[in-house]
């Protein structure tokens, strides 16, 4: 009787599919391919009847199916794409993915690609100092390199360029960062005069440790025609310890939460940020896609004389489903960060929730209920799929809940949910 009873009750969950909201099985991951080539993107879900490609934030028309080709893919190809999946319930949100270009080999590459600084030796960079004397005992740095980081968005900074030695010299056993002399070097990824984000990172060995300190970041136009970009002042190495890292760090417990919201609801969106204030006041702008939400500024940090500790909260109100997609929050201080994305996706009817596989718990039916997050499902029970019967209203806080019931000794009893209204 209960391998019948579990045999029948999964089938009722299979039925519920269909009124829930797709859920992405796989994502689109960034891809590099040469120029003129076809870069390829593809998204998975369950319960999907319909895809929409999105390209940095506006839809691409035409692109309305689970693989999206970019034929002789060039610079103006280069940037976000996520797919939105969609039925007659609601709209799920892909991860957003990147599309780069390589000119390593051939193409129509760029004249001399773009052309970034790395560094020199007229106070190109504000020099901030690393006191390692008191960490590490009598062994310092002596040698190590430096290398670019750069990218058309934070999100898509990498290394590039030769990794390039650095100069290192001073009695008192103090690292002075700032003092490179090495010639400027092209990054294939970017465009001559494209504005990218910058910055250096220096990776050393002391006392058998590896360390790696980046610079903070800034936002430049590279150089054209091999000539360097037209200014790289202002780069700045916080002047802490080594062990203390760079800051502001993210501590959000654990991994960020997607949310999903029904139509007409209002819903918040938080980052929780510590950062140290040597260079300002760590600043806050949410993204929605990639693209920056305007006048979306929240920043309620606490000050403390030398630190910034708060969350920034991203209110909205009357969600529809266009406000379905990838947020996220840059923070601006002494090294630029991007926090954890977070998916938001919008239920637009109010359907049911979807029973997960079933079990049991000695006597108990046990199964778990996805849905919208915060709001409440009502449980209905019944024996023919026709006549249906209240049982319990389950409150749905964080988009799962467990619902348990004893089996029943008489026969096979179907459930299935409906979302309360408000």
């Amino acid at each position: 009787m209960k391998r019948a009873f579990i045999a029948v009750v999964m089938t009722a969950s299979l039925m519920a599919v269909a009124q829930t909201v797709p859920v992405i099985t796989s994502s689109p991951t960034n891809v590099t391919v040469y120029p003129g080539n076809t870069a390829t993107f593809m998204v998975a879900a369950t319960g999907a009847t319909g895809y929409q490609w999105l390209f940095d934030g506006t839809n691409i028309a035409g692109a309305t199916s689970a693989t999206l080709q970019i034929t002789n893919a060039q610079s103006t190809n280069c940037g976000y794409y996520l797919a939105v999946v969609k039925n007659s319930t609601g709209w799920t949100p892909s991860q957003m993915a990147y599309l780069t270009l390589d000119y390593t080999y051939g193409g129509s590459q760029p004249t001399a690609c773009g052309t970034l600084p790395l560094s020199n030796t007229n106070d190109t960079y504000f020099a901030g100092d690393v006191d390692v004397s008191t960490l590490f005992g009598p062994e310092f740095p002596t040698n190590g390199t430096v290398q670019i980081l750069a990218g058309p968005e934070l999100d898509q900074m990498q290394p590039v360029g030769e990794l390039v030695p650095y100069r290192s010299f001073d009695p008192n056993n103090r690292f002075y960062n700032g003092y490179y002399n090495a010639p400027n070097q092209s990054d294939s990824a970017i465009l001559p005069g494209q504005t990218i984000y910058y910055g250096v990172v220096v990776n050393f060995t002391n006392a058998g440790d590896p360390i790696v300190f980046p610079s903070t970041i800034m936002n430049l136009a590279a150089g054209t025609n091999g000539s360097p970009a037209p200014s790289s002042y202002g780069l700045k190495f916080p002047g802490w310890f080594v062990s203390e890292g760079v800051e502001p760090v993210f501590f959000t417990p654990g991994p960020a939460t997607n949310q999903l919201r029904v139509s007409g609801e209002t819903c918040s969106i938080t980052n929780t940020y510590f950062g140290y204030t040597d260079y300002g006041t760590p600043t806050t702008q949410w993204r929605k896609n990639g693209q920056a939400i305007p006048g979306a500024t929240n920043n309620t940090a606490v000050m403390d004389g030398f630190s910034a500790t708060g969350p920034s909260v991203l209110a909205l109100t009357n969600l529809q489903a266009s406000d379905a997609g990838i947020y996220d929050l840059i923070i601006y201080g002494n090294e630029w960060v991007v926090s954890p994305k977070i998916t938001l996706s919008v239920q637009t009817t109010d359907g049911q929730g979807m029973f997960q596989k079933p079990t049991f718990a000695g006597t108990n039916f046990v199964c778990n209920l996805a849905g919208a997050a915060g709001r409440n499902y009502q449980v209905q029970w019944s024996t023919n799929l026709t006549s249906w019967n209240n049982l319990v209203t389950l409150s749905n806080l964080t988009g799962t809940v467990t619902f348990t019931n004893p089996a029943s000794a008489t026969g096979a009893q179907f459930y299935r949910t409906v979302l309360v209204s408000f």
